[in-house]
């Protein structure tokens, strides 16, 4: 595909982390024009986009124009609409984009993955991380043995918003768990290239009326262990990913003043620094990488399929958190 092959998007949901981390790289790319917009409650920023792309902006899905030629939704809508949203979007006949976390269920993940690959459309779930370039360079070494084999890992999350769709359980599903160690689920296996095999999960105590408050998920690959703490307290939107190995250690850190970005530092067994990397904060790179596979040019870095093992993770650990102590063994995956 080139530019002379014009791509449509349609937008599920348009609030600020859509505005922030999507819109741009649209903006950008001189063969893709917004077609729709879809958001029940637009702020003012939401309408001047609307207005600037001079594309419809529609308060339900059902009054969006139909898609001709290349066309793709971003679904970026509250964590527990997006299976739904996305049958919507599969309905049309467009390729999707969705945000983390995928959806809520492991039938769902594996439902749509079949629907949207037998139709011959693309999928992706945008799991920035995976783009990061710390992270990538992580992998890297990891995959070098630039630290020896794997031993233990452990990642730390503080903080969660305080007020807003999140801590609603209709909409936020998990809270923390969701919102936050759904990364976590994503990007630790992508990293150490393992599957997950058992875990067992302590939720913190909550009210019918909100979504949970975090709490803690030891997460086996076979003999190597990792252990998540995901908790509401602390400094907001602290990140840290912690690989220790027979010969080194590799630290992943988001920075406090960096919305996106996180920053490598691979040490020595001893101690000694080997390498730093700064943060990039740029955003928009799974925006971009979608886009690349729309041309044609690629795939997308995490289908629908991939992502069905974080959504796993999460859904199991909610699980284990019902019966506190016991350890839920994970069967082979679905073929999804």
């Amino acid at each position: 595909m080139t530019p002379s092959h014009p791509i449509s998007l349609f937008m599920f949901g348009c609030g600020g982390f859509a505005r922030r981390y999507h819109v741009q790289p649209v903006l950008d790319a001189p063969d893709v024009r917004i077609a729709g917009i879809f958001d029940p409650y637009p702020q003012a920023e939401v309408v001047a986009l609307a207005t600037r792309a001079g594309a419809p902006l529609c308060r339900r899905i059902e009054d969006l124009p139909g898609a001709s030629g290349t066309a793709f939704a971003i679904i970026t809508t509250p964590h527990t609409l997006h299976a739904a949203h996305i049958d919507a979007a599969l309905d049309r006949g467009l390729h999707v984009l969705v945000d983390k976390p995928f959806v809520s269920t492991e039938a769902d993940a594996i439902r749509l993955s079949k629907r949207a690959n037998a139709a011959g459309l693309l999928n992706a779930v945008a799991y920035n991380r995976r783009f990061d370039a710390g992270c990538l360079r992580a992998r890297e070494i990891l995959r070098a043995g630039g630290i020896g084999a794997v031993r233990y890992v452990q990642t730390v999350q503080l903080g969660y918003e305080r007020a807003g769709w999140f801590l609603i359980p209709e909409l936020g599903g998990g809270g923390p768990y969701t919102g936050r160690a759904s990364h976590m689920a994503d990007i630790v296996p992508w990293l150490i290239e393992r599957k997950p095999t058992a875990l067992r999960s302590r939720l913190r105590s909550s009210s019918p009326t909100r979504s949970d408050h975090g709490g803690f998920i030891e997460l086996r690959f076979d003999d190597l262990e990792c252990h998540m703490t995901c908790i509401e307290e602390g400094w907001h939107t602290w990140d840290e990913i912690r690989i220790f190995g027979d010969d080194g250690l590799i630290e992943l850190r988001r920075p406090l003043e960096a919305p996106l970005g996180w920053e490598l530092t691979w040490s020595s067994q001893r101690g000694a620094r080997r390498e730093w990397q700064q943060a990039d904060g740029t955003p928009g790179d799974a925006t971009r990488d979608f886009l690349t596979a729309l041309r044609g040019q690629g795939t997308p870095a995490c289908t629908f399929a991939q992502a069905a093992d974080s959504v796993r993770i999460i859904e199991q650990a909610f699980l284990s958190a019902r019966n506190p102590g016991e350890w839920v063994t994970f069967a082979p995956a679905a073929n999804a």
